[in-house]
């Protein structure tokens, strides 16, 4: 017994049990967890009170579309960007990369309104135009294209919800109890729209692609020249090109809806957000969407 009493004890070190004999409250106070040595850190501020709730109507408003540029962003980059100004910002002024609060995210229930939705940004936002951008899908296919906007949105298109989450998402929390490389996301990197676009199997198929093959086991995707501050040799899609790549069986299987996007709750998409298109993987992680395609 006291063998198995002891086993039992070592494999419960380091997790905390608590033993309620009473009801419990909803109390708004700061979650505490022990370090080793019984340190403790906190994630949430010592002055939040109990019971303390806010008024969804307080926020509501602020999912509104917005139409002014920040103050913050009128000496960078992205002068002509509107942005909401409750979005927290993360790394300073620029390169953009914010979240909402979490009261604003609640208020708004399960559709993440394109305001007010986490943004991801490497460096600044290009300037682009619907009337003259292009999406090319070439390399190793039966028939290469390049495509219009206006020739894509004419596609068949389909619609549906998904959740985008940045790999970083509730860092800050990692980082009090080991400094990671990263910058100090909170619990809101994470969003759902309703995307709408067309079938990246379908581009594929009218590019003459049916199935895998030799020299054709991936799809790789590039955004635009110049979206990225660094560069290297041989990069995908030319300098300071973002680029992601998944495999060809994913890319063409219909239940697995990836999607080539241009609107984002019914709107054509935002700056922030791949204007004038962009990647949805569903099941991968958001940066493996990239914005702005090409």
């Amino acid at each position: 017994e006291r063998g198995r009493e002891g086993r039992r004890r070592g494999a419960m070190a380091g997790v905390v049990v608590a033993v309620l004999s009473a009801p419990v409250k909803a109390v708004a106070a700061p979650l505490k967890l022990l370090r080793g040595g019984g340190r403790e850190a906190t994630f949430y501020d010592e002055r939040a009170t109990a019971n303390e709730e806010p008024d969804p109507e307080d926020y509501r408003a602020k999912g509104q579309p917005w139409t002014k540029v920040h103050p913050d962003d009128e000496r960078t980059p992205d002068r002509w960007v509107p942005r909401h100004p409750s979005l927290i910002r993360l790394t300073g002024k620029h390169p953009f990369n914010c979240e909402p609060p979490l009261p604003e995210c609640f208020s708004e229930g399960w559709i993440t309104p394109v305001p007010l939705h986490y943004v991801r940004n490497h460096g600044a936002c290009p300037r682009l135009d619907w009337a003259s951008h292009r999406v090319e899908v070439k390399g190793n296919v039966g028939r290469p294209l390049s495509l219009s906007m206006d020739a894509l949105a004419a596609m068949p298109s389909f619609s549906f919800p998904c959740l985008l989450v940045c790999a970083g998402n509730r860092r800050k929390e990692q980082n009090m109890i080991k400094k990671s490389i990263g910058f100090n996301w909170g619990p809101c990197a994470t969003g759902t729209s309703v995307w709408t676009g067309v079938r990246l199997g379908d581009l594929l198929r009218k590019a003459g692609v049916h199935r895998a093959g030799p020299g054709r086991r991936f799809v790789c995707f590039a955004g635009p020249r110049g979206e990225l501050p660094q560069s290297y040799e041989g990069q995908q899609g030319g300098p300071g090109s973002y680029g992601t790549s998944i495999d060809i069986e994913t890319a063409l299987d219909p239940a697995c809806d990836v999607m080539v996007a241009y609107k984002q709750n019914g709107e054509l998409l935002a700056p922030d957000h791949g204007f004038p298109v962009r990647l949805i993987i569903p099941g991968y992680i958001g940066g493996g969407g990239g914005k702005r395609g090409g």
